[in-house]
Order: C-alpha cells, then sequence, then structure tokens
C-alpha cells in the first residue's frame, strides 16, 4: 500500500490580503514560515521514502523543511503546481467580478465549465496531478510519499482517486498548510484524512483565502 501525504503550501501575503495565487511565485510570509515548521514537526517522525514539491517557492520552501529531519532531497515536479489562474492571478474576489463577472458565475456553479482566459482548466490540472500520482504510487508501492502542493492540485487528486466529479472538487476544503492523506491499492483506495490542521492549533490564520 503507498501512502501518499499530501500538504498544501503555508500562507503568503497575497493568501492573506485575498489575493489568488497561481502559478506567480509568491513565497511563504512570516507566518506562513511558521505553519511549515508546524508541518515539518508533525511529520518529522513519519517513516517517509521521498519528498516532492511544486516548483513555486511557497511549496519549495515548505518541503525543504519537512525534508530536513529525514535526510532527504526534494524532488521537484511541475505536475504539482497550482492551475494556472491566466489574468486572474494576483486578483481579488471583487477584481475579477468586475472585469470577467460572467464567467466567474460559471467557474463557480461548475469549474469544469469554463477556462480562465489565459489560463488552465481544471480538467488539464487533473491530468498532471493524477498522472503524477499514478507514478509515484507504482514507484513506492509499499512506500510513504510526501509532496508539497497546492488546493488545486491536492483537490483533483483526491476526487480521482475516490471517484468524485472533478466539478465538485472545490467543495473539499484543503485549508493552507493542512495535512490529507490517501492510502493508495487500487480500487480499494482510501481517503484517510482530509484537512488535517491538529499540528496548526493555537496559530491564528485570518487568511481571506
Amino acid at each position: 500500500m503507498s501512502r501518499i501525504i499530501l500538504v498544501r503550501h503555508g500562507r503568503t501575503a497575497w493568501h492573506a490580503e485575498g489575493r489568488y495565487a497561481g502559478t506567480t511565485d509568491v513565497p511563504l510570509d512570516e507566518l506562513g514560515l511558521e505553519q511549515a515548521e508546524r508541518v515539518t514537526r508533525y511529520l518529522e517522525n513519519r517513516e517517509v521514502e521521498v519528498v516532492y514539491s511544486s516548483p513555486l517557492s511557497r511549496c519549495l520552501e515548505l518541503a525543504s523543511l519537512v525534508a530536513a529531519p529525514h535526510g532527504l532531497e526534494v524532488v521537484v515536479d511541475e505536475r504539482l503546481r497550482e492551475i494556472d489562474l491566466g489574468r486572474w492571478d494576483g486578483d481579488t474576489y471583487s477584481d475579477i467580478l468586475e472585469k470577467d463577472g460572467d464567467i466567474l458565475k460559471k467557474w463557480t456553479r461548475d469549474p469544469t465549465s469554463v477556462t480562465i482566459p489565459g489560463g488552465e482548466s481544471l480538467a488539464h490540472v487533473q491530468e498532471r496531478s493524477m498522472d503524477w500520482f499514478r507514478e509515484v504510487s507504482g514507484s513506492f508501492p509499499e512506500g510513504t510519499v510526501i509532496a508539497s502542493s497546492h488546493g488545486g492540485p491536492i483537490r483533483a487528486i483526491i476526487a480521482g482517486v475516490l471517484g468524485l466529479p472533478l466539478s465538485r472538487a472545490f467543495r473539499l476544503t484543503v485549508d493552507l498548510a493542512s495535512v490529507s492523506v490517501l492510502n493508495y491499492f487500487g480500487k480499494f483506495s482510501n481517503l484517510e484524512c482530509l484537512n488535517d490542521r491538529a499540528h496548526l492549533d493555537g496559530l491564528e490564520d485570518n487568511s481571506l483565502l
């Protein structure tokens, strides 16, 4: 059985300001680094085969901290990067509503029904992230893998493994610095936990996203 631990990166200044962060490389802020340290302490006693990360620094910073106690080097994989938000990247909800209100309404109802202008479809996010998942679960059939990624790919992977409609993926709560665990053994795969935040107790986060 492969155990895949999916960790969402910590907070950035954009998340604190309510700005959507896609492929723009926004680093962790002070609270985000503290969240990453909490994740590290939470996972340091696990037996881990490999630590993967999205190429974006907000994930790499967390992955490097998590990998260190295990004596591992982080493996960067482009397939774990966040969805390309095109011209919405860096915008607030009100910004997007003002310039692309009709598209935003369709996206809110069913994110698979539209592609963000200049961006990437959710279906493509799931295709690439599930390609990574299948490859890794095959390479480490009896091991534990940690991946530092983003809300979009993590939701897409969980939906794909559990057979949930991709159109409902954003109904899965995946908070900043949360931990979700999938146990993979073919059709008997299961979600062990979703959005575990116990390691963040007492750490206030008033992010708008």
